[in-house]
C-alpha cells in the first residue's frame, strides 16, 4: 500500500481556487469582530506601527506597509521577528505608549513572534496579534488577538493564510486611520477586491501552468522583482516557488536589480516583473523594457489590458481596479500556481529536500 506524501502541489492549486470564495468570509468576520471596539484600547494614540513575523508572515507585514502609511495614517515599519529582538527594541521598534507592536503568526506557535509580544508588553507598548488559531500561544502574550480563520485545508505552502494575514491587517489599519462612517465604506471596498481575485484565479491559471512548463529547463534562478506593497509580494513569490519545487528563487527590489543582477549569468535567465497600477509603475515598465533588451525571459505581473508591458515575454494577468494599498491581494495570486506548476514539471512535491 503507498502512502500519500504530506504535501502535494495539488493542495496548493485547491487553495488558489478558494481565495477568492474565502475573501469575503474572512473580511466579514474581521469587520463584525472589531466593530464592538476589540481594537480601541491597543490603537488608541498611535502614531507608528511595526508589523513583525516570519516567512509568509514577513511578507505580508511588507506588502501591508502603505496601507498603514496612507489609510491608518501612521509611520509603519516591518521588521522580521528576529530582526525586533536583536535589534528593533534600540531603533523602529521601540517602547512607548505610541507605538503599536503587531505580531503575525498564522499557526499561532512561532516562538520569536511570541518573544516579541512579551517583549513588548514588558516595556509598556500595545500589542496585537494577528492569527488563523483562537487560543494559540501568540493570542495569549498580546492584549488583543484578531483571528483571521481560513477554511479546511491540508499541509501546504501557505496561501490562504497569507491571505489571511493580509486581510487582518488591512482590517487593523481601517479601524486605526478612518472615521467611523469612513470605516464602513472602506470594508465594503476591501470586500468588493473578492472579485478582483476570483477573476485573477480564473484568468492566470492556465498562463502559469504554461510558464512553468517552460521555466521548467532550470536556466539559471528566477528573481521576482517589485517595490513598495511589492516588495513583500515579491518576497512571497519567490518563497512558493522554493516551497514548491526547489528551484532557486528571491526577491530584489525593482532598483537594485538593474543595479547588481542585471550582470548574472546566464543571460537568458527569468525576471519576474511586479508592475501592477501605482507609484513604481513606471520603473517597473522601464525595467520590463530594459532587462528585455539585454536578454532577460522577463515575465511582468500586470492588469490584464496594461498595453505598457506588450514586450514583455510573457504576461501574468492581474484583474480589477483597485486601489495601490490592496494591490497585494491580486498581484500574489500567480506564486501559487506557478510554484505548483513547476512542482509538477520537474516531478517534485513541495519541501522535498531530494
Amino acid at each position: 500500500m503507498t502512502t500519500r506524501p504530506p504535501y502535494s502541489t495539488e493542495e496548493m492549486r485547491r487553495q488558489v481556487r478558494a481565495l477568492a470564495p474565502e475573501f469575503r468570509q474572512v473580511v466579514d468576520h474581521l469587520a463584525r469582530t472589531t466593530a464592538d471596539g476589540l481594537l480601541d484600547a491597543p490603537l488608541r494614540g498611535i502614531r507608528r506601527v511595526v508589523l513583525t513575523g516570519n516567512g509568509d508572515s514577513y511578507h505580508a507585514a511588507r506588502a501591508a506597509e502603505l496601507a498603514f502609511e496612507r489609510i491608518g495614517g501612521v509611520a509603519c515599519e516591518p521588521l522580521s521577528a528576529q530582526r525586533f529582538l536583536d535589534h528593533g527594541l534600540d531603533g523602529p521598534g521601540g517602547s512607548g505608549p505610541d507605538t503599536l507592536v503587531v505580531g503575525i503568526s498564522a499557526s499561532g506557535t512561532s516562538g520569536p513572534v511570541v518573544r516579541v509580544l512579551e517583549e513588548a508588553a514588558r516595556r509598556g507598548t500595545p500589542t496585537v496579534a494577528v492569527t488563523a488559531s483562537e487560543g494559540s500561544p501568540v493570542t495569549r502574550v498580546a492584549d488583543v488577538g484578531l483571528i483571521a480563520p481560513t477554511g479546511p485545508r491540508q499541509a501546504s505552502p501557505g496561501i490562504l493564510t497569507y491571505q489571511a494575514s493580509l486581510a487582518a491587517l488591512f482590517v487593523t489599519a481601517i479601524r486605526l486611520g478612518s472615521r467611523q462612517d469612513a470605516q464602513e465604506s472602506l470594508l465594503d471596498e476591501l470586500r468588493a477586491v473578492g472579485d478582483a481575485v476570483r477573476a485573477t484565479v480564473d484568468g492566470s491559471a492556465a498562463a502559469c501552468d504554461e510558464l512553468a512548463r517552460e521555466l521548467a529547463d532550470g536556466s539559471g534562478p528566477l528573481v521576482v522583482t517589485g517595490t513598495g506593497p511589492q516588495a513583500g509580494t515579491a518576497k512571497f513569490a519567490a518563497a512558493k516557488v522554493v516551497e514548491a519545487c526547489g528551484l532557486p528563487a528571491f526577491a530584489q527590489d525593482l532598483e537594485e536589480w538593474w543595479h547588481v543582477e542585471r550582470f548574472a549569468l546566464p543571460r537568458d535567465s527569468p525576471l519576474v516583473v511586479l508592475a501592477p497600477p501605482g507609484a513604481s509603475h513606471a520603473r517597473a515598465v522601464d525595467l520590463v523594457a530594459r532587462a528585455t533588451g539585454i536578454g532577460r525571459r522577463v515575465v511582468a505581473v500586470a492588469r490584464h489590458d496594461d498595453p505598457a508591458v506588450a514586450g514583455a515575454h510573457r504576461v501574468l494577468p492581474t484583474h480589477g481596479e483597485i486601489r495601490e494599498e490592496w494591490s497585494p491581494l491580486v498581484d500574489h495570486v500567480f506564486a501559487g500556481l506557478l510554484g505548483a506548476g513547476l512542482g509538477d514539471a520537474l516531478g517534485r512535491v513541495p519541501f522535498s529536500t531530494r
